[in-house]
């Protein structure tokens, strides 16, 4: 295995531990406040998947630019912001064309 492959195997497999480590204390956080979190629990629903959607941009960043994060700060933020906003306006698209696609099937 060369290098790069153990650079991209490291970080990948850190990537895994600190995600994990992340939805396990927000879980734990949930189950703490579950009782105040009640009526609004349904919002709180798609913290999973948007957990394991940072691990694979964090995983796929750090593959493009070759194991490291970018030149500086600030184009780390501008790639993480425009990630989140990609994402923010496909969470929303999705989430109208279901509401849209299964009112018009219940109908």
């Amino acid at each position: 295995m060369d290098l790069m492959e153990q650079e991209v195997l490291k970080t990948n497999l850190l990537a895994i531990a600190i995600a994990g480590l992340l939805m396990a204390v927000t879980g734990f956080l949930l189950y703490l406040f579950r009782s105040e979190l009640s009526g609004s629990i349904r919002f709180l629903m798609p913290i999973p998947p948007l957990s394991v959607a940072s691990y694979i941009f964090v995983f796929n960043m750090y593959q493009f630019f070759g194991g490291r994060l970018p030149g500086s700060s600030l184009e780390t933020a501008k790639e993480i912001l425009i990630s989140t906003a990609v994402a923010a306006l496909f969470f929303g698209i999705f989430t109208v064309l279901l509401v849209i696609i299964i009112s018009l099937v219940k109908r």
